[in-house]
């Protein structure tokens, strides 16, 4: 089961998988400057995304004092593929073509968008030949 994460968990993730390497509460706390959370806010988020098993403290991992070093248990693509499979399951019976037509009729996709996925699936394509 994937664990439910908020918009605000979202960008805290976001940033641990920009920087790819273990982060400080200190370090995470550019969401202060660049979302105006407040101390307090961003360590909130730090023990929810802990406590959804989501990020973990590394052992031992250059521990200087009290400061701990987390890092995300869960990859990006990971995260992108449970979303995508429930947004399918949940509003388009689990359909992409659905996705896409929707996506489409809504004036969402753009004539580069449509050249692109032409591309790609071509390209997909050439490789189970």
């Amino acid at each position: 089961m994937k664990p439910n994460i908020s918009d605000c968990e979202l960008d805290m993730m976001r940033i641990f998988w920009r920087e790819k390497r273990p982060l400080t509460f200190t370090e995470l706390r550019e969401l202060e400057r660049t979302k105006g959370m407040k101390k307090t806010t961003v360590q909130t988020y730090m023990v929810r995304l802990r406590d959804k098993g989501v990020i973990e403290e590394v052992p031992g991992y250059d521990r200087r004092g009290d400061v701990a070093h987390y890092v995300p248990t869960v990859t990006e693509q990971e995260y992108l593929m449970g979303e995508s499979e429930t947004l399918l399951g949940k509003l388009f019976d689990g359909s992409a073509v659905k996705m896409v037509a929707a996506l489409r009729q809504g004036g969402k996709l753009s004539d580069t968008d449509i050249a692109e996925l032409r591309a790609f699936f071509k390209v997909e394509g050439a490789d189970d030949d």
